[in-house]
C-alpha cells in the first residue's frame, strides 16, 4: 500500500468556505469543456477548498496552506513536522488570507458569499446557477 505524506492539489478560489462544491464526472463533461474557446470561460470548473477538506480529512490528511489556487494537504502521521504550526490549519482563516483570483464568477459575489451570508441554504442555489 503507497500513502502520501503530502498531496498538493488545486481549489477553486471562487467558492469560498463553508461551501462544499465538485464538479463531478459527467459522461457529456468532455464536450461541455469543448465547446469553449479558452478555459478561462468556462464558468465554472474545480472544487472548492472546503469540498477538500471535508474528503480528504477522511483518508487522515490536515489542510496545511491555502494560497491562490493551490491547497496543500499533509497526512497525520507526518503532523508533528509541522511543530509549532497549529495544525490542521482552519480553512476559513487560509481563505480569509490567501489571495483569490475569481474564476468564472465575479469577485464580487464571491467576497458576498464569504463575508456577508452565513445561510448555506441561501447561497447554494446561487452557486448551482453557475
Amino acid at each position: 500500500k503507497i500513502s502520501a505524506k503530502i498531496v498538493l492539489v488545486e481549489a477553486n478560489p471562487s467558492i469560498p468556505p463553508p461551501y462544499q462544491w465538485s464538479m463531478l464526472h459527467h459522461p457529456e463533461l468532455w464536450d461541455f469543456f469543448n465547446s469553449f474557446h479558452s478555459p478561462e470561460e468556462v464558468p465554472i470548473r474545480g472544487c472548492s477548498l472546503a469540498y477538500e477538506v471535508q474528503l480528504l480529512r477522511r483518508y487522515g490528511y490536515d489542510l496545511v496552506a491555502f494560497g491562490g489556487h493551490d491547497a496543500v494537504f499533509t497526512h497525520e502521521s507526518v503532523r508533528s513536522a509541522f511543530q509549532p504550526y497549529d495544525v490542521p490549519m482552519d480553512e476559513f482563516d487560509c481563505y480569509n488570507e490567501a489571495f483569490i483570483a475569481a474564476n468564472g464568477i465575479p469577485i464580487e459575489r464571491t467576497r458576498r458569499w464569504f463575508f456577508q451570508h452565513s445561510d448555506i441554504q441561501v447561497i447554494l442555489p446561487e452557486i448551482w446557477e453557475f
